[in-house]
């Protein structure tokens, strides 16, 4: 799995996981290791973000359904942004009208004021659709921890998803998924030195991890639909290694989600059972 945008590589050896996306082109392999193809009736969630750039290209991120109207991203995924165009409900452009999907154009989103994108610091955004969706079997939003579960997960199984790709992607390429493990800060500060309260990480048994394209996209706990981290940020010399993914800790951001989103959202989840996932 990957992230989308102009990759910025970091000198504390840190990749923003975002490519250019240019449609229709060959894809050979991905970077998420051990990954699964997911159905999207599993990840009702998982929204897929192609962004316009000034420059004319196009880029591939992952974000999180929230509610009928706002999607949860990273950061990065807006930089050079004139547009999304957002697709729920599919896993795969290709198959968007075949499995009832919804594409929607949105130019209205929220980055946060101190995001710093030499630093991944504050790497959140949220987009605003046009209007309110209808919620369908494969279009489910998320879950927010509460603001009283400040814990810091370390020891988890965690569960990313996305459409990273070590190329180019396709129209017919499919959402992957992959079982991850929290780990604590400290440990994580032994391999980027931009770990901050804001950021939680995740690493794979053995090579799964998060990449180029996966940016923005959701990391929740393991047998739930909880969403816990936003996909940031991977190393910067190959994702085909056991060194752990970043990922923007939402707990900390509670307060500014809300701030920015309030009372607008609509609280109507499914529940997951242990079959839900992996």
């Amino acid at each position: 799995m990957r992230g989308n945008s102009i990759p910025h590589v970091l000198g504390m050896g840190l990749l923003l996981l975002t490519i250019a996306c240019l449609l229709p082109t060959p894809t050979e392999s991905y970077a998420i290791g051990q990954s699964k193809f997911g159905r999207i009736e599993k990840f009702p969630y998982q929204v897929m973000l192609i962004g316009k750039q000034l420059w004319r290209k196009r880029i591939l991120c992952g974000g999180t359904l929230l509610d009928r109207r706002w999607v949860l991203t990273a950061g990065h995924c807006t930089m050079g942004v004139t547009h999304f165009d957002v697709y729920l409900g599919t896993k795969s452009v290709e198959d968007t009208e075949q499995l009832g999907g919804l594409v929607l154009r949105s130019n209205k989103f929220i980055v946060h004021e101190r995001f710093n994108p030499e630093t991944a610091a504050n790497d959140i955004a949220l987009v605003k659709l046009p209007r309110d969706i209808a919620f369908t079997a494969r279009i489910q939003p998320a879950a927010l921890p509460t603001r009283f579960r400040h814990d810091q997960f370390a020891g988890l199984s965690v569960v990313a998803s996305g459409w990273g790709a070590m190329v180019e992607m396709t129209n017919s390429d499919s959402m992957q998924y992959t079982e991850l493990k929290v780990i604590s800060n400290a440990e994580c500060a032994q391999e980027y030195d931009v770990v901050t309260s804001g950021v939680i990480c995740a690493k794979g048994l053995k090579d799964e991890t998060v990449c180029t394209g996966d940016s923005g996209g959701p990391l929740v706990l393991k047998d739930t639909q909880m969403v816990v981290g936003i996909t940031s940020f991977g190393p910067a010399d190959g994702c085909e290694t056991n060194i752990p993914g970043g990922f923007t800790r939402v707990t900390h951001y509670l307060d500014w989600i809300e701030s920015k989103i309030g009372g607008q959202r609509h609280h109507q989840h499914h529940p997951y059972g242990s079959d839900n996932l992996i």
